[in-house]
């Protein structure tokens, strides 16, 4: 029988609905399993990181509800070997909550690493959501990568006869970008050396070395102390030279280092050089004359007994003025010796002093140096200095505990066939003072080897 158009249509739309009434409920229970399912991911699932930079992600498990719990588990993860290196792999602690767990991985392959985790002896299974393990990479180039997560495997607890939980996979991405970078490039200073209350020139160079246009601030320093900031704005490449003028007046006299230093930047990891300092300290003098013993060192710390004792003394002119003076450095109250120095307005010296110690005792002696005072001077209080501790023994013991024995020799051997400037140079194993550790010392402690002071 021949149907209208109309009768037809209807045909048409009833069949239309009953084949969906019969696919809706498929397809909603095939929704609910997926949804139900436990799932296997890279937490978070999308990474942002600069070259030089390490960054983290989990591998976590989740929705696992199974009658016997998860037992084990093992995936795989491959990345862009020339953007990413791995670091560190640490398990987490979804299975722990079962008991003992033996956890292993081998990541030898570049770009590539398999990661397993089981229970050990008769523990119950892990259900529910938590860590599999937490991966740590660093940032060498830049790209993108994914990290591909593939042939994750959750293994019930069922003794008898273990089997594999179903469970969805989910990777990551990672996009890695040019690092954040500004630097302070270089530090000039202008005069050096002033009366306190002039003002003194500093120029900043800043530079952004990094992939993205900055905004940062330059703080400029007198030692410790902020004698300026300014902000500014570059573009990728770009640098600037910023001006900052320091007023002296206020601080004492003294050498001052100048530095500067830029804010960091979003994300910067390279932060060595984010400061820089002037070649050159800033000397701040008194108006008048004005001398100061600024340093010692002890050449030797331990002396044999009938050899040098070798003292560095510096000394500095703070005054305005041209100076001559005495300078005297002692051993206890022993004079060690004398010397005459001239030094113009802001130098600095240092002057060795050289004394046999054939006529001291064994023993310790605190060093001690005095300079001037000159005419005119009215702040004597940094003229002298005491500061170091040297011991007089037996030649040939280098550790002063007032005996030769194998532990001195080990301290010689260490040092021997060194000379001053050598990495393994010893000053105390120089023992006749020829800058150079060699036979001669050796012969030298093999003499009073055994030997202990009284």
């Amino acid at each position: 029988m021949k149907r209208g158009r109309h009768e037809e249509c209807s045909i048409c739309v009833c069949l239309v609905l009953c084949l969906f009434s019969v696919m809706l409920p498929v397809s909603v229970l095939e929704c609910s399993a997926q949804a139900g399912s436990a799932t296997v991911a890279v937490s978070p699932p999308s990474i942002t990181a600069s070259v030089g930079q390490s960054f983290s992600v989990n591998v976590t498990v989740g929705n696992v509800s199974d009658p016997y719990g998860v037992y084990g588990w093992e995936f795989t993860l491959n990345w862009t070997a020339s953007l990413l290196d791995s670091v560190d792999i640490i398990e987490g602690p979804f299975l722990k909550a079962g008991g003992t767990t033996f956890f292993t991985y081998n990541s030898g392959t570049q770009g590539h690493m398999i990661v397993d985790c089981t229970l050990e002896g008769a523990a119950p299974g892990v259900n529910g959501d938590g860590i599999l393990a937490t991966l740590t990479f660093y940032v060498k180039d830049v790209g993108q990568s994914s990290l591909h997560l593939y042939n994750a495997t959750l293994v019930d607890g069922n003794s008898t006869n273990p089997t594999d939980i179903p469970c969805q996979v989910v990777g990551g991405y990672g996009y890695f970008t040019s690092p954040h970078d500004v630097a302070v490039k270089d530090v000039q200073v202008s005069p050096t050396a002033v009366p306190i209350g002039t003002l003194v020139g500093i120029n900043v160079t800043v530079q952004d070395l990094g992939g993205f246009d900055e905004n940062f601030n330059v703080t400029v320093y007198a030692n410790s102390q902020v004698i300026g900031m300014q902000p500014v704005y570059l573009t990728i490449g770009s640098s600037a030279n910023l001006a900052f003028t320091w007023n002296t007046s206020g601080f004492g006299k003294g050498d001052y280092k100048i530095s500067a230093s830029v804010s960091l930047a979003p994300g910067e990891v390279n932060t060595g050089n984010n400061t820089g300092i002037a070649n050159t300290p800033v000397t701040i003098l008194t108006p008048g004359h004005d001398i100061a013993v600024i340093g010692l060192i002890l050449l030797k710390t331990v002396v044999g007994q009938g050899y040098n004792m070798s003292i560095g003394v510096f000394v500095k002119d703070y005054g305005v003025f041209s100076e001559t003076f005495n300078v005297t450095a002692y051993a206890n109250a022993t004079l060690v010796g004398t010397q005459m120095v001239t030094l113009a307005s802001a130098e600095e010296a240092e002057l060795i002093f050289n004394s046999s110690t054939v006529n001291m005792t064994k023993g310790k002696y605190n060093v001690s140096a005095s300079a001037g005072p000159v005419s005119g001077e009215t702040d004597t209080s940094d003229n002298s200095r005491v500061d170091g501790l040297v011991t007089i023994t037996i030649p040939g013991d280098l550790n002063g505990d007032r005996s030769v024995d194998i532990y001195d020799a080990i301290i010689l051997a260490n040092a021997f066939n060194s000379s001053s400037g050598n990495s393994n140079w010893n000053p105390n194993a120089d023992i006749n003072g020829d800058n150079a550790v060699d036979i001669y010392d050796a012969i030298i402690m093999a003499e009073n080897f055994g030997k202990t002071n009284p």
